[in-house]
């Protein structure tokens, strides 16, 4: 058996190192592939935990989340609440149509309890004493008690943009 190039112009020696040339060129766009990987996989790490660096709720450790975050920029049929700690209960959760909580209107009656998360929610909606969030700045807060010492209660409250 005997080797030929394809094009018979071309001596065995040549094609040989046609065949590394190509090999390195593989492997060097193989590695850049794989440092391309690395940089998309670290950026989606550190932008996946900027979440929520609310001071308030990261030092608070009956808050686990607020729904939405502080400062958020929302819909007005977005769902409003709060994520407590285990052991917590809410007490009341009020929401005004300002960014100052000032004339609260009290949605616990009408809040959604997740069973297992511990989030109370609210969705505004037709029937509701919310039909949907006002423009501009809404204020939440909510009012919540560790349930091993009832009546000592804590509260917090956020402010997010309704678009």
């Amino acid at each position: 058996m005997t080797l030929r190039s394809a094009n018979p112009g071309i001596g065995f020696g040549v094609a040989i190192w046609q065949d590394r040339d190509v090999a390195r060129k593989q492997k060097l766009i193989f590695g850049f592939m794989i440092l391309v990987g690395l940089v998309l996989l670290s950026s989606a790490f550190i932008i996946g935990n900027s979440g929520n660096d609310d001071d308030s709720v990261l030092n608070n450790p009956a808050v686990d989340a607020l729904i939405p975050n502080r400062g958020d920029e929302v819909l007005q049929q977005q769902t409003v609440g709060i994520d407590l700690a285990a052991g917590y209960r809410l007490v009341r959760l009020t929401i005004s149509a300002n960014a100052n909580c000032t004339l609260p209107v009290d949605v616990t009656s009408n809040t959604r309890y997740v069973e297992g998360l511990q989030q109370f929610l609210f969705t505004p909606g037709q029937d509701k004493p919310i039909e949907s969030l006002a423009a501009d700045f809404n204020c939440a807060e909510a009012v919540f008690e560790e349930i091993a010492q009832p009546g000592n209660v804590d509260r917090i409250e956020w402010a997010f943009t309704v678009n």
